[in-house]
């Protein structure tokens, strides 16, 4: 059974409860739809305006970030996209392009950080050990919790700058639109946009606490991020001491990961040469600066499956960042257990589970006392015994009344009968 001491010294082990082959699974899946995603949408940047991008964003139908990525320029790659992630930097095109490039990231990583913050949760709370499908049912059933959890302030968000447009919009009228945006425009756009900043920063400080919100908490969308905030906000040093002693254990597990890809890598190719006597190469391996780049090598037939080494090859340096993944909602897991437990007093062991929902639902409706009738009902029930009691008595009546008839033709009849004659008559007879 895994010790635990439920306070921050729990974080230290959160290096080890990530490395699963499961959570890092569903982060590999996570960074590499990420990847796709991202080239998809410059592809698209590109057909949409052609050769116009702005500073470091990548030509549009190029391949540049892949083979970055595979020639070991991983800092390089991820600047190269950073104009596509930053919705302010160009025009209203770049600005819808960049938002459903956030929205189909965060529905990427809220699936996979939702089966690992479930496996995280039963793991670290009640010391089980479940398997991924079981992780990913529980997602399935409740995948609209975990997409909305993050988009609900991103949609207000959105909602807030929609505001300020039309504050744009009013401005552009010549001298009364520039009044307006003087007063009262200046005084709405400076509260709009504190909210904005608020909204923002709250958001990324506590959205791997969204996701155990829904598989720990059992909270639906809106109480997750509202929870996530709330925690944030009313236990802010608390929140802190967690982030810096997690941030610190990732920050050595992710360099550690790195260290150990690339001596992976190595010891393959080096080993392999070894014995490979053939005169072209099976795959190109440089060391440089900026990394390690593994590239393929040959010509016409022999040129393809040195691609597809390439490939396994980009999956292996693709793991420390999975890794990574894993490990941020594998330490928000824990966080969340923790704060829960001292704002909420809410045991870390409490973990919601579905089948409990429906067994409470079930009692309810066992221990629910059987329905009482009516008035109208009782009102039915009373007339219908009315009418029977008027039945049986008038019925009784009847009877009576015969009765008492029959008594009168009995009294009539005795009356009409002979009286007996007397003595004397009978003597004189």
């Amino acid at each position: 059974m895994r010790k635990r001491t439920e306070d921050w010294r729990d974080l230290l082990s959160a290096y080890s409860l990530a490395l699963d082959a499961k959570k890092v699974c569903m982060g590999l899946l996570a960074v590499g739809a990420s990847i796709a995603l991202i080239v998809i949408m410059a592809v698209v940047y590109g057909l949409l305006l052609g050769d116009v991008n702005p500073p470091g964003m990548l030509p549009g139908g190029d391949n540049d970030l892949i083979a970055m990525l595979i020639g070991g320029e991983g800092a390089r790659a991820a600047a190269s996209v950073r104009a596509l992630l930053n919705p302010f930097c160009a025009g209203r095109v770049h600005f819808l392009l960049s938002v459903l490039t956030y929205v189909g990231l965060l529905y990427v990583w809220t699936g996979a950080a939702g089966v690992i913050s479930r496996l995280a949760a039963l793991e670290y709370g009640r010391d089980d050990l479940p398997t991924l499908a079981e992780a990913r049912q529980m997602v399935r059933s409740r995948r609209r919790a975990y997409f909305m959890a993050p988009m609900m302030p991103l949609l207000f968000i959105l909602f807030l700058i929609a505001l300020n447009v039309i504050g744009g919009l009013v401005a552009s009228l010549w001298v009364p639109g520039r009044i307006l945006l003087v007063f009262p425009g200046f005084p709405l756009l400076l509260a709009s946009t504190i909210v904005i900043v608020f909204l923002l920063v709250l958001g990324v400080l506590s959205f791997a606490l969204m996701m155990p919100a829904v598989s720990a908490g059992g909270k639906d969308g809106f109480e997750s991020w509202s929870t996530a905030y709330s925690y944030v906000l009313w236990g802010l040093r608390r929140f802190v001491l967690y982030a810096v002693v997690a941030g610190v254990v990732g920050c050595v597990a992710g360099w550690v990961a790195f260290r150990l890809t690339d001596l992976l890598m190595f010891l393959i190719v080096r080993t392999v040469n070894l014995g490979y006597v053939n005169t072209v190469d099976w795959v190109s391996y440089v060391v440089g600066e900026s990394g390690t780049a593994i590239t393929p090598a040959g010509e016409g037939l022999a040129a393809l499956p040195s691609m597809i080494l390439t490939v396994f090859f980009l999956g292996v340096r693709l793991l420390p960042i999975a890794y990574l993944f894993s490990y941020v909602f594998t330490a928000g897991t824990i966080t969340f257990l923790l704060m829960r437990k001292e704002q909420d007093s809410i045991g870390v062991d409490e973990i919601f589970e579905e089948a409990d929902e429906e067994e409470e639902g079930a009692e309810g409706l066992e221990d629910t006392p059987a329905k009482e009738p009516s008035d109208a009902s009782d009102e039915t029930d009373d007339d219908e015994e009315d009418d029977q009691d008027e039945d049986e008595d008038e019925e009784d009546d009847e009877d009576s009344e015969e009765d008492e008839d029959e008594d009168e033709d009995e009294d009539e009849d005795e009356d009409d009968s002979p009286e007996p004659a007397s003595n004397g008559d009978v003597k004189a007879s």
